[in-house]
């Protein structure tokens, strides 16, 4: 089942909210195997959910404050389940090998889709690193948006890199997967999530590798692989236009954009739309909020577009004041040191390093994609083999 839960993460939203309900089934079912003081420590994961719960009753907009209410039910739901089900190691490490597999699967059939769709449209296939073939089709293949597809695909590179000779797949295959995701994750043209993976991953590398191979060999083999992920990324038009476009490019049609101010703008417009700075306008009613103070500002295209705040952080603020996010940062500060399976304890310190990164520019816990697999990965960290 947890292998299931693996699967349908990239699927669409209904595919995996039936691998939680029977995973869910499955731990009402072991009842007897609940272990409440394993449950308690997951109390950051509660006091989340509470400060989320509590928000409601000052929110304008019942229905969607309650929709947002369920949404966020995954961190109820899976410290419990986690604290009935104990997971082994060998079949942890069966179960992430299987989704590493899937996720390649996943990554080839996207790009031979995109090939397909060039062919069909009689276009040329230079203009397979246009932006309206990468970044905005390229994970709809698989109905699923870019930023969460480059969620998931980050925590397989990240593991594969924290487990490599561990992982029980060979490192040859590794090497390749790893080229493969790689490129994949350049040609989505997520900026901050591309940033955040090569900025992590770096590290990782060089904490991985200095000791069985030296610090200079390991410094070495960086910087030529830093060579040619530079070489991919400027050759793939899409990604290098997206990172230009932060400090100003004019288009050979006269466009002009400079999203990095923009991207300024629009945080401080979300920021304004909160009223309450304790506990916030409530959650159901932050994006309404932000919609409105984008008006406001006379951002329309955001407003028209309905726009979130494009930052995890401002987000959160909006809807449930500054205790949220002190509550936020808590929670991702409690999983970072807490002592994860030794098969994950590397790979959960990079891959929070990571959430706490991307949080800037991506508001992962405000769509089903984003709130199943972080809210499930930090329970996986923060669950023991020996309980």
């Amino acid at each position: 089942m947890l292998a299931l839960f693996f699967i349908t993460a990239p699927l669409k939203y209904n595919l995996n909210s039936i691998s939680v309900i029977l995973l869910l089934g499955y731990s009402v079912v072991k009842y007897k195997d609940f272990k409440v003081k394993k449950f308690w420590e997951f109390y950051p994961f509660y006091l989340y959910y509470f400060i989320v719960c509590f928000s409601i009753f000052y929110t304008a907009n019942i229905e969607n404050g309650f929709k947002y209410f369920l949404n966020q039910v995954p961190f109820l739901i899976f410290p419990f389940i986690f604290s009935t089900i104990t997971v082994k190691e060998k079949a942890l490490k069966k179960i992430i090998r299987i989704y590493i597999y899937w996720i390649c699967a996943l990554i080839i059939y996207s790009e031979l889709s995109t090939i397909w769709s060039i062919l069909a449209n009689g276009d040329s296939l230079f203009l397979l690193f246009r932006k309206d073939y990468s970044y905005i089709d390229l994970a709809n293949k698989i109905d699923i948006h870019p930023p969460y597809m480059m969620l998931q695909v980050s925590f397989c590179i990240i593991y594969l890199i924290s487990n490599f000779k561990t992982s029980s797949i060979h490192k040859f295959l590794s090497i390749a997967i790893l080229l493969l995701m790689f490129f994949y994750s350049v040609h989505l043209s997520s900026r901050m999530p591309l940033a955040a993976l090569v900025l992590v991953s770096i590290f990782l590398t060089y904490l991985k590798f200095k000791t069985p191979y030296g610090k200079i060999k390991t410094v070495f083999s960086l910087i030529l692989l830093g060579l040619v992920f530079s070489f991919i990324l400027f050759n793939v038009r899409s990604t290098r236009y997206r990172f230009q476009e932060l400090i100003g490019m004019q288009y050979s049609n006269g466009v002009y954009i400079k999203s990095g101010y923009s991207k300024i703008i629009q945080w401080e417009s979300a920021i304004e739309g909160n009223k309450n700075f304790i506990f916030g306008n409530g959650a159901g009613d932050a994006n309404q909020s932000i919609i409105e103070s984008n008006y406001k500002n006379n951002l329309l295209k955001s407003a028209r577009l309905s726009y979130n705040a494009h930052n995890q952080y401002i987000q959160t603020y909006v809807g449930i004041g500054i205790i949220g996010v002190v509550i936020l940062l808590f929670l991702l500060y409690s999983s970072f040191l807490q002592p994860s399976k030794k098969l994950l304890y590397l790979t959960a310190k990079a891959f929070i390093i990571y959430l706490i990164i991307v949080f800037m520019t991506e508001s992962y816990l405000e769509r089903h994609h984003g709130i199943m697999f972080v809210s499930f990965i930090l329970c996986l960290f923060n669950s023991k083999e020996d309980r």
